[in-house]
């Protein structure tokens, strides 16, 4: 274990580590539209869904590549991996700030997410560092971290896009370069060579998470309800810059500010709000409350047409995300010790299950409805589908109460 001063340095980094990464993916958001229309010369409604396209590409080689990179920190330790995922972040914000054409975007995507396992080592290291019982803790500070960056990013992203579009990667092309520099002088190995183990493709295997589903056959609708949860909660983020720039004519600072707000209303409610909750109806009755939430703010944000309506209904869209760990709490209060991990593991492979879906779908049935010429506009009909999927996840939460 480290001493105290090392300690505090290297937990410092992570938590630095998992900001930047919150920040650059919060800063690109707002402009990503305007960059891919540009580049393009397409629409937004046609952007929305060449946006998707990259969102997706992010996500599935980073469900692929995981367990790849979760495994090289087993044999070569957490700092090189750590460093090396940083500087390739870096690598991809310049890339994409010089981006010439769309496949430049997604080329710069696609090696993002090769080494986009950062807050799975990440969360490895402080737990080779830090003792049992103060582990949960500093699993929160990391999960504080990337709440705070994503309402800096937007924020950040709205304000110095006023100076050119591509002004927002270069900046978090020099976050991740300062935070390498920062993190080769402060930053020790965690993992001792004797605690090392060789490496071995049959743990890299992405696909060894949904094994896991199959021994909990007995949790099948609770594990459908967290997967109809996550493709309603990420409804909004996949479709909102393109949605509000399509509707309202908004331009990356309204979309940068907008989503600060989402942020700052989700960190909020998960950090103050959800455990009080909890506390009072327990965890099945705070899903429920969660997933009205969801179900509400989406039918809003549907058919809302006044922009002070439209900030009004980003307060309980993101208070919806504190259904999340309520349903994961109910779900690891079925099991016993023995199995958590198992069921961890399954609750991250449908988390990357419902990020590879969403921004394929969602972004697409909002450029189809959105040029489908009708008396009343249909570009919110994702926010519809998304609400039915809140809906029916709520049911299923109902039946099981029962």
């Amino acid at each position: 274990m480290q001493g105290p001063t090392k300690n505090r340095q290297s937990v410092a980094f992570i938590f630095l580590t998992i900001l930047i990464d919150s920040i650059g993916i919060g800063l690109l958001i707002p402009v990503i539209p305007e960059l891919i229309q540009q580049l393009g010369g397409v629409s937004i409604t046609d952007a929305a869904v060449w946006g998707g396209a990259i969102t997706a590409l992010f996500a599935t080689m980073q469900f692929l590549c995981a367990p790849l990179l979760g495994n090289l920190s087993d044999h070569f330790g957490r700092r090189p991996v750590l460093l090396a995922s940083l500087m390739a972040f870096g690598i991809n914000y310049i890339l994409m700030g010089f981006a010439p054409s769309l496949l430049w975007l997604f080329v710069a995507q696609a090696f993002a997410g090769i080494f986009g396992a950062t807050p799975s080592v990440a969360a490895a290291y402080i737990a080779d560092v830090t003792p049992p019982a103060e582990r949960a803790k500093r699993f929160g500070i990391l999960g504080a971290a990337f709440g705070l960056g994503f309402i800096i990013g937007p924020v950040l992203s709205g304000l110095v896009s006023e100076w050119g579009l591509r002004v927002p990667f270069f900046v978090a092309a020099g976050l991740s370069f300062l935070n390498v520099c920062y993190g080769y002088w402060v930053l020790p190995e965690s993992l001792q060579h004797e605690h090392r183990r060789s490496f071995q493709w049959s743990r890299a295997n992405p696909w060894g998470a949904f094994v896991h589903i199959r021994q909990f056959s007995g949790l099948a609708p609770l594990l459908l309800a967290m997967l109809l949860l996550q493709l309603a909660l990420q409804t909004v983020p996949v479709t909102w810059p393109y949605f509000t720039g399509f509707r309202f004519d908004w331009g990356p600072r309204e979309v940068g500010m907008s989503l600060g707000l989402y942020g700052l209303v989700g960190v909020i409610t998960q950090g103050f709000l959800m455990g009080r909750l909890v506390h009072r109806f327990g965890d099945d009755k705070t899903a429920c409350i969660g997933l009205c939430l969801i179900a509400f703010s989406l039918l809003g944000l549907a058919i809302v047409t006044d922009i002070g309506l439209l900030l009004m209904l980003i307060i309980p869209s993101a208070m919806g995300f504190m259904t999340n760990g309520a349903i994961n709490g109910y779900l690891s209060r079925q099991l016993p010790a023995n199995e958590q991990g198992g069921l961890q593991g399954t609750v991250t492979a449908i988390n990357s299950l419902a990020s590879m879906v969403t921004p394929l779908l969602m972004p697409w049935l909002f450029s189809f409805f959105a040029t489908v010429a009708t008396p009343v506009s249909l570009s919110g009909v994702p926010y519809v589908l998304g609400a039915g999927l809140a809906l029916c996840s709520l049911v299923l939460v109902i039946r099981l109460k029962k």
